[in-house]
């Protein structure tokens, strides 16, 4: 990749799944009521040995945690289910329309979506300051406040490892750029 220095300013679109199961907060489907953020933060386990007393002397990668925050100018059923990932669509019998939600019976696999975010400010053919996490799913709970001002929905979507996941390889959670370093594998989210 060649060495890209851009000044990111501004907000990034965040779309969450894909095909027909997609949110996009893009200032056009969904808005954001506050900027969008990443988090990634590497976890190792640390090595300590008698001859160094406490100090560490290596540490080894041992897994990744990350989030993705999201705060939803607006609020329907796909916000909700995106906020609140353990429920269940209610659909009217008649129309098959969905109507509400639900509590997911206990027990209920979490089933997580594909985020990728692209810089705002960046034309979307230049995929380069993108980032994708492969697999993420809200694991927090739902908030809503009734206040004589602007609600808005805080989506916090945790990372985990990808669907086809291959621990003894790299490339199990995220990646960054326009070239998905699992595409050939068919192994994506």
């Amino acid at each position: 990749m060649a060495e890209n220095k851009e000044y990111i300013f501004g907000v990034a679109d965040i779309t969450i799944g894909e095909g027909e199961n997609q949110i996009k907060f893009d200032g056009k489907d969904y808005l954001q009521a506050e900027g969008g953020s990443l988090n990634l933060t590497p976890t190792y386990t640390e090595f300590t040995f008698v001859d160094f007393g406490e100090t560490v002397v290596e540490r080894r990668l041992s897994g990744w945690e990350g989030t993705v925050t999201i705060v939803a100018g607006q609020e329907d059923a796909e916000i909700l289910e995106l906020a609140l990932a353990s429920t269940e669509p209610i659909t009217d019998t008649t129309s098959s329309e969905v109507v509400g939600a639900m509590d997911a019976k206990i027990g209920t696999k979490l089933k997580g979506r594909k985020v990728n975010i692209h810089p705002r400010v960046l034309p979307e053919s230049v995929k380069d300051m993108d980032w994708t996490i492969y697999n993420a799913a809200s694991t927090e709970g739902f908030e809503r406040e009734y206040n004589a001002e602007q609600g808005n929905v805080t989506i916090t979507l945790t990372m985990m490892p990808r669907v086809g996941f291959d621990a003894s390889k790299p490339g199990n959670f995220f990646f960054r750029g326009g070239v998905d370093p699992n595409a050939d594998a068919g192994a994506g989210a």
